[in-house]
């Protein structure tokens, strides 16, 4: 209360400073100043009330409530400059914490980060921090001045303004001078220009200019720039923090040090769930659930676990199928976050609206993993990689690095990380993006050296496919006498039993998976004799999947096809047994293999 009382009479003595300064310039021009004292306090009373409910809380559509900021709210740290920026991945940047970041930069400072990295929750933080918190860089800052960017593009303006932010500061501070439209604007911009900086260096400001990444005109972004420019140069005794996506933000201001916001560490990740979920065996829980998932990688953004938390708060569980989650983070990073927030970014390329992004995206994942199989990419591989793709979007073929960073800008899903350097932000929207153009194309790809590269992209393709069932079955059956990598088997099988995909009642599922079993213990007999028998590495993942699938299905749909010629080996507890093939040799319009091997307990599965 008293460190309240102490900002009021700040503001009120802040006031009559204004007043002054202002009395003091507009009789360099003739004029006079229409607002009072009283005008002014008032102004700067609203302002500073308007910033204090903004930086309260948070809220975004799968919230249950608003969330408190106080509650919720952890310490991110800063790399020292933006990744991009590196020339080799191997090339460390130094952090800081977040807290710390006016005693390292010397004047001004642009936070930078990828779509929902925490710029803006951390800029509430500061806002809030600066009025109530008595330990918070007490003698630094009187009160926060804050200017919303995306307001910019919903407020008319003349063609030739020399102005924004000069305005929007003039209007902050509730100075008004007499028949200012009928004087000459160069004088006028003159006089509001040193009137802000003279007040900002009289009355020091944490002066926060958010979300330059929203301004959608070019034209205001270089006058912003341009007036950033000027007031980092002039102003000396409050501190600027700009806010931008990193795409958007390509600038070298004096007295400006970028600095980028660190993905989420394992403990920050842990407390971040806590802080949320108020309780330590839910967060525990929550976190086990999210750390067994595919999507675990997602998790290093706040946007991203801030809405898995909210899900769970409401429904205690994450979703079960991860195809669930990844729709619902590239959806979230595409359009819903901007959706949410009234926000509109608009493309420089006719067509190439959000839906034809993530067609391009998808594209792209599947492209450059099928050349590289890396998630980091070159800057040559993006060049060959666009000119095979960018007809089918009607983009220019010389435009890849604009293309790339309007995406990158626009979604944050695809990132310049190094100099040059390219990457996917998470690796397990790649493989889902990578899956997405698999399973639109107009057959199911079965090039051995295509599909030995694709494990984990193959598995989420059928989970994602209209019946995966079908799909399963049709890939089994397409690749029945290619001989596949016991790396590729693993893979593959371990993810669909991550991927959950949803299989119905088929009895041709279970047939397959047995023949997937056959193919990888035949190819490990071939090598080994008896040996890989015993061993059989992956037993405890295909008795996993083939008893998930024959919940729903009959398992005796082998022995209508196949006898039991004899037990291959019975060291094990489950007896590996050869099957011969009865007079039938087609089923389902497949040629049934001559020979299956397989564990009884898969051929003698009970469905409860």
């Amino acid at each position: 209360m008293r460190y309240t009382m102490i900002k009021e009479l700040l503001i009120k003595e802040g006031a009559k400073t204004i007043l002054a300064l202002a009395l003091n310039q507009v009789k360099k021009i003739g004029s006079k100043l229409i607002s009072s004292g009283n005008d002014i306090e008032v102004a700067l009373f609203n302002h500073v009330t308007e910033v204090k409910n903004w930086a309260g809380e948070i809220t975004f559509k799968d919230l249950r409530a608003a969330k408190n900021i106080q509650e919720i709210y952890i310490d991110l740290d800063f790399y020292l400059f933006p990744r991009r920026n590196r020339i080799t991945e191997n090339e460390e940047i130094g952090q800081i914490p977040i807290r710390n970041i006016f005693q390292h930069a010397p004047k001004h400072v642009a936070i930078l980060g990828q779509p929902g990295a925490g710029k803006t929750t951390s800029m509430k933080h500061f806002c809030r921090s600066v009025l109530l918190d008595e330990t918070f860089y007490p003698a630094e800052f009187h009160f926060p001045i804050l200017i919303k960017l995306r307001d910019v593009n919903s407020n008319p303006r003349n063609a030739d303004t020399k102005a924004i932010l000069i305005d929007d500061f003039f209007s902050i501070l509730g100075l008004n001078i007499a028949d200012s439209d009928r004087l000459n604007s160069d004088a006028i911009h003159q006089i509001k220009e040193r009137l802000v900086v003279d007040t900002f260096n009289r009355i020091p400001c944490l002066i926060i200019i958010e979300g330059f990444d929203e301004v959608v005109f070019k034209k205001d972004r270089n006058t912003i720039i341009g007036e950033l420019g000027k007031l980092a140069n002039q102003i000396e005794k409050s501190r600027i923090i700009v806010t931008s996506r990193t795409a958007d933000y390509a600038y070298s201001l004096e007295n400006i040090s970028p600095y980028e916001i660190c993905p989420l560490t394992d403990s920050q990740i842990s407390l971040f769930a806590l802080k949320w979920l108020r309780d330590d065996d839910r967060a525990n829980r929550f976190l086990e659930a999210v750390r067994k998932s595919p999507f675990h990688d997602t998790t290093i953004r706040p946007l991203t676990i801030a809405h898995l938390c909210a899900i769970y708060e409401r429904v205690g569980k994450i979703p079960d199928k991860p195809k669930t989650v990844y729709k619902k983070i590239i959806t979230l990073l595409l359009e819903e976050w901007d959706e949410q927030r009234n926000i509109k970014r608009v493309s420089q390329y006719s067509s190439f609206e959000v839906d034809r992004k993530l067609e391009f995206l998808s594209a792209l994942a599947y492209h450059l993993t099928v050349k590289t199989q890396q998630t980091t990419f070159t800057k040559i591989d993006l060049e060959n990689i666009y000119k095979k793709i960018c007809h089918d979007f009607d983009l220019s073929v010389t435009e890849e690095r604009s293309v790339a960073n309007e995406i990158e800008s626009h979604t944050g899903l695809f990132i310049e990380s190094t100099y040059e350097t390219y990457e996917f932000a998470h690796k397990s929207l790649q493989e889902y993006l990578t899956a997405d153009y698999i399973v639109k194309l107009p057959s199911i790809p079965i090039q051995k050296a295509l599909i030995e590269r694709l494990p984990n992209e193959m598995a989420i393709a059928i989970a994602i496919s209209s019946n995966p069932s079908e799909y399963f079955s049709e890939f089994i059956a397409s690749i029945l006498d290619i001989k596949f990598s016991f790396h590729f088997i693993r893979s593959f099988i371990n993810r669909v039993l991550l991927e959950k995909p949803e299989f119905n009642r088929n009895s041709k599922v279970g047939f397959m998976a047995i023949c997937l079993y056959s193919k990888y213990v035949f190819s490990n007999f071939q090598k080994s004799q008896l040996s890989l028998f015993v061993i059989d590495d992956l037993v405890k993942e295909f008795e996993t999947f083939i008893n998930t699938i024959y919940k729903r299905n009959a398992s005796d749909e082998i022995l209508k096809l196949y006898s039991v010629v004899k037990i291959v080996d019975s060291t094990s507890s489950s007896k590996i047994l050869e099957l011969s093939r009865k007079g039938i040799s087609t089923r389902w319009g497949i040629m049934l293999p001559d020979t299956l091997y397989c564990r009884q307990n898969f051929i003698y599965f009970t469905s409860n």
